[in-house]
């Protein structure tokens, strides 16, 4: 019986070459038939298991399989760069292009192609945090491996590694792109892989205004979902861009539609975060522990190599931390607020944005660049102020800033029994979000209202207020 069983087996390259020839979506029940065993059990499962452990494929519960490429060609993903990229003309494709990628493509030999014609790369040199930032999906154990096989200047680099260490990296020179496009923060490139082999995507242009915030939050919302589910079944296991690719499978066609990127889904979402274990860094479950709470940043820096022992990657979360819970929308409404009243005095805005409280830093170095980044954010938004642009806008901003500061009054104020309100604090924050989701609109240049859209919006606003006053009492 020993010697039948052992001759009906199955060789792996017998099996190889029948999955090289399937079609890009099969059922593992039809691979049996092909391979001449349609009611085998026990190849079933040597197939499952095969498949499960092989990084080309995707399978539904059901094994209903495909190939990773395969999917990916049929689906499209977003890309929004950030002011700086904008800016500068470029986007790094690690972190971007990663998931998407044969294996055997290195990200900075991947090809965009923009009207027939592909976009040039060159190299920029820059700080080695901020090559963190904008390449963070990589995963922790392959950002220092990245840098070697990109570019020969950061041979060495992991035996003299420091926060401000120069680094070179590989990009899509998008200077010319940008400029003809009048590209800016809100805009997204919308990509397709059109050819996996060769790992050639062609993108395509989509305004702000052509971008639906409904059906991005929807977008953001369903791949947390489907985050969440990869998470819950893989755990810890797989790298980050592999986490990213399977959440696109699992979201199917609700992801498939481009409708937000990545980098809008990690800056949104409050379920999904990075986090080390070890010295490996994978996207997780948000725990609200004081204990798991980590910064993104230095979750993904090599060991040995700290910048603070606090957060410093994440703006909001840093606002947290040192004790206001004010947002970044309404720091960038007070900037706004105080361009607006032609009050460009960064003392002023900084007193009137944390006017009770005593901020409490984790270490020096969290304090300086908490610091820097406040101050960068204000010189910039105060030398590109487009007054002309944000004329019909102000008002409504204004009266929303007055409700801010009415919040933090209100917080501040000792003499009142805050735990004994008839109301709970939630719904005061609740009310809050509201008027943050508007305010996040107010303060984009890319957001530019007809007069009634900005007469429904004071009127969202005012019966906000009313319940704030209810509430606040």
């Amino acid at each position: 019986m020993s010697g039948d069983t052992e001759k009906k087996r199955i060789s792996i390259s017998e099996i190889d070459r029948v999955l090289e020839n399937a079609p890009g979506i099969f059922k593992l029940n039809d691979i049996c038939g092909k391979l001449g065993h349609p009611n085998d059990d026990e190849l079933l499962k040597r197939l499952e298991h095969l498949i499960d452990g092989d990084v080309n494929y995707f399978h539904t519960e059901n094994w209903e399989c495909e190939l990773k490429m395969h999917y990916f060609s049929r689906i499209s993903f977003a890309i929004t760069p950030e002011k700086w990229e904008i800016d500068q003309g470029v986007i790094f494709p690690a972190g971007r292009l990663t998931p998407f990628l044969d294996q055997d493509i290195f990200p900075s030999d991947a090809e965009f192609v923009f009207e027939d014609e592909e976009l040039p790369k060159r190299e920029i040199t820059l700080p080695f945090t901020e090559a963190l930032h904008y390449n963070v999906l990589i995963g922790h154990e392959q950002i220092l491996d990245y840098l070697d096989a990109d570019s020969p200047a950061n041979s060495g680099l992991r035996h003299n590694l420091s926060p401000t260490s120069p680094v070179t990296m590989t990009v899509f020179d998008c200077r010319e792109l940008f400029r003809e496009l009048r590209f800016k923060e809100g805009d997204a490139l919308i990509c397709q892989l059109t050819d996996p082999d060769e790992g050639i995507f062609e993108i395509k242009y989509q305004s702000a205004a052509e971008r639906s915030s409904a059906l991005r939050g929807k977008w953001i919302l369903d791949f947390e979902n489907a985050m969440a589910k990869v998470v819950e079944r893989f755990r810890d296991y797989l790298e980050i861009p592999d986490q990213i690719g399977w959440a696109f499978y699992y979201g199917g066609a609700e992801t498939a539609n481009a409708a937000a990127s990545v980098e809008e889904f990690m800056s949104e979402s409050d379920r999904i975060e990075i986090r080390t274990d070890g010295d490996h860094a994978v996207l997780s479950l948000y725990d609200i522990s004081e204990e798991n709470t980590q910064d993104a940043a230095e979750n993904i820096l090599p060991e040995g190599l700290s910048i603070s022992a606090g957060e410093t990657s994440d703006f909001g979360a840093m606002l947290k931390e040192v004790g206001t819970d004010i947002t970044p929308d309404e720091i960038d409404g007070f900037i706004l607020d105080n361009c607006a009243a032609r009050d460009m005095n960064f003392d002023r805005f900084f007193a009137r944005a944390f006017p009770h409280v005593q901020l409490k830093y984790a270490d020096e170095a969290q304090e300086a660049i908490f610091l820097n980044i406040l101050e960068e954010r204000f010189e910039d938004m105060t030398e590109h102020y487009n007054r002309a642009g944000d004329e019909n806008k102000a008002p409504l901003r204004s009266t929303i800033m007055e409700l801010v500061e009415d919040r933090l009054e209100y917080y501040a104020d000792e003499d009142h029994d805050h735990e004994h309100d008839h109301c709970s604090c939630g719904e005061i924050r609740t009310v809050y979000n509201k008027l943050n989701e508007i305010l996040r609109h107010l303060n984009s240049e890319a957001f530019d209202p007809s007069e009634s859209e900005l007469d429904q919006l004071q009127s969202r606003v005012e019966k906000l207020a009313d319940k704030l006053e209810q509430l606040m009492e």
